[in-house]
């Protein structure tokens, strides 16, 4: 069964099943509609061996190889949520919930992944052990991955490997990045209360002024990176969020709030950073007079690919896809994602798939104008099924190449 002609012959339909993902996006933990589609796709098709249901929309597929001896158990994941984005007007094809929109891709990871599956279970009969597809809700919030973790019917002690892919612009269709390493950064979240004393704005002298506070806060919060961090290390505190009670041109307010993330690529700096963020918004507070109430969220922890998993992907991918489309990345993002608290437990891969079409304007992810083309998804399958391929070491003959 030649792997190639496998996914050729299901592309389009995978195609259909995307369109209608992007048409009709949901938010994190509100993906009742995907999780409901991709059910009916898994049971109409007889997809899989069994349908386990993870939290209120996440699903995961097992799907069991037929072959004798020693078992394996591999991960697949492809998250399932949108974002609150109101799509470009000419945008093909378009969301049909206003205000909300498949901007991260989203909708493509969740179509290759069951393309992934549909394309694995040909080969049921020529591997022992089990593959989990994970279905995974609210990544965007950071909140869905480790939801996996909830669920009494995975044996997590049984899995031996996880891989999961994004869609990325900086990387045209048909070519996929890999990089060996640190990939992504941690993300964690905080949320300052500065509480002053409001008053009157001609006479500031009789207040105890939470914006000037506030404002120092954010200048000193720069000056963390910028004078605590090592030019060898990398890591990012954006204050992302302004507000305070008052909304007038003559009334200094009570408080203000500061909401922000703190981004490290170890966990070192992330530690000493968290508490150091603490420290300089409380004692700015306390130098003006204020308080200072600092809460953090913590998120997914630096991402790892592991060099054996990177160096087997990039073997299999050499293969399905052509050396010349498989790119050897150097650089860091500090952006982060959810899947690193599973992989944090597990050795692994995080693959990036590129997106954009040639001849096309860049368009970033998160932007209203972000477009995944087409024929992204079929070299995301290709790719995760090398993945599971190379995993339970089925040979070549086997799947044509």
């Amino acid at each position: 069964m030649n792997i190639l002609k496998l996914i050729s012959d299901i592309e389009a339909n995978i195609y259909e099943i995307y369109k209608v993902i992007h048409e009709n996006p949901e938010l994190g933990m509100e993906e009742y509609e995907t999780s409901r589609l991709i059910r009916k796709e898994l049971s109409e098709q007889d997809d899989c061996d069994e349908i386990l249901s993870i939290g209120k929309t996440g699903l995961v597929a097992v799907l069991k190889g037929e072959k004798e001896g020693t078992k394996h158990c591999l991960l697949l994941r492809g998250d399932m949520d949108a974002l609150p984005v109101n799509e470009d007007p000419d945008h093909y094809p378009k969301s049909k919930n206003t205000g909300v929109m498949h901007a991260c891709g989203h909708d493509a990871h969740t179509a290759i992944l069951l393309g992934t599956l549909r394309t694995m279970k040909q080969y049921k009969k020529y591997f022992s052990g089990t593959i989990y597809f994970f279905f995974q809700p609210a990544e965007e919030i950071l909140k869905g991955a480790k939801s996996l973790f909830l669920s009494k019917e995975i044996d997590f002690d049984n899995i031996e490997g996880v891989a999961a892919c994004h869609v990325m612009p900086d990387l045209y269709a048909g070519d996929i990045g890999l990089k060996t390493g640190i990939t992504l950064a941690s993300a964690d979240h905080f949320d300052v209360t500065v509480l002053g004393k409001g008053g009157h704005g001609a006479h500031p002298y009789t207040t105890i002024d939470p914006v000037v506070i506030a404002s120092d806060i954010i200048i000193q919060l720069q000056n963390l990176v910028a004078r605590e961090v090592s030019a060898f290390d990398s890591a990012v505190i954006s204050v992302c969020s302004i507000h305070s009670d008052g909304d007038t041109y003559n009334v200094i307010p009570d408080h203000v709030r500061l909401k922000g993330t703190l981004r490290a690529l170890t966990k070192e700096t992330r530690g000493r950073l968290s508490a150091r963020i603490v420290e300089v918004c409380t004692k700015v507070a306390q130098a003006g007079r204020a308080e200072a109430d600092v809460r953090f969220e913590e998120g997914p922890p630096p991402f790892r690919n592991d060099d054996l998993w990177v160096e087997r992907t990039k073997r299999m991918a050499d293969r399905l896809l052509g050396e010349d489309h498989v790119k050897m990345l150097d650089i860091v993002t500090m952006g982060a994602e959810d899947f690193a608290f599973i992989k944090d437990r597990y050795p692994g891969v995080f693959v990036r798939i590129g997106c954009r079409s040639e001849g096309k304007e860049f368009t970033p992810i998160h932007s209203s104008k972000f477009t995944v083309d087409r024929k992204a998804l079929s070299v995301g399958i290709k790719t995760m099924c090398g993945i599971a391929l190379d995993f339970f070491e089925i040979e070549k003959d086997v799947y044509g190449l």
